[in-house]
């Protein structure tokens, strides 16, 4: 199965929340098992969380308590996501001779364009053998867009952003945010070739252990 982090936006606010309702009581699928979900609105360029779940090993629903959406919401409502999702996102592709490594930040490029003001996005944490089932489970509400990104790459976004983050936490606004990338970027482009190679045991580890949670949860629904 793959791991994947689904982005599906909704102009309807209505349509966003009764399909994170309907998915708390159908998780899991024949052909997929859904770990994490939160709804999220743009407003002003700034993404608020609204609701959420996570499920547990047990197969019980809990509150969505960080993990990997968690940590993605929290960057990209931030003022690095605006950031990450533009003025980086170039800069990084600029110093990459490889299509694949141009998307390694390609998460929050994604939700800048495809999400927009006054909008709803639902984001899933979700392991699949096919596309399909969810895919037409989502249609019935209508969504505006449906993509997929692999969580590993997911992750690695992540653990960019969060490096870089602390780096920058003491700057308040965006605006010296950008201005510091921009100075910077010299300095980025030669770090990122070690900073990536330094996220990606990070990322094989946080795949295993996603792999076996939904294999135990499987299993639990056999028995």
């Amino acid at each position: 199965m793959e791991n994947n982090v689904l982005l599906a936006t909704f102009e309807n606010q209505l349509s966003a929340f009764e399909v994170l309702a309907d998915i708390k009581t159908k998780y899991s699928g024949e052909n997929y098992v859904i770990t994490q979900a939160a709804v999220v609105r743009k407003e002003d360029d700034k993404l608020g969380f609204k609701d959420g779940f996570e499920v547990n090993a047990n197969g019980n629903i809990g509150f969505l308590n960080g993990g990997l959406l968690g940590g993605l919401i929290g960057i990209i409502g931030g003022p690095l996501g605006v950031i990450f999702g533009g003025a980086v996102g170039a800069m990084i592709g600029e110093s990459q001779g490889e299509k694949a490594d141009k998307k390694i930040i390609s998460i929050f490029e994604d939700v800048s364009k495809h999400l927009v003001n006054n909008h709803y996005a639902l984001i899933l944490l979700t392991s699949e053998s096919g596309n399909t089932e969810l895919d037409n489970f989502l249609n019935k509400y209508n969504p505006e867009t449906i993509l997929r990104k692999d969580a590993k790459v997911v992750q690695k976004d992540l653990e960019f952003a969060k490096e870089y983050e602390s780096k920058l936490k003491t700057d308040i606004e965006y605006k010296e945010l950008k201005e510091k990338f921009e100075s910077k970027s010299k300095e980025v482009k030669e770090n990122l070739a070690d900073f990536s190679e330094k996220v990606k045991a990070n990322a094989e580890a946080f795949t295993e252990d996603l792999t076996k949670f939904v294999l135990d949860l499987k299993n639990k629904f056999k028995n």
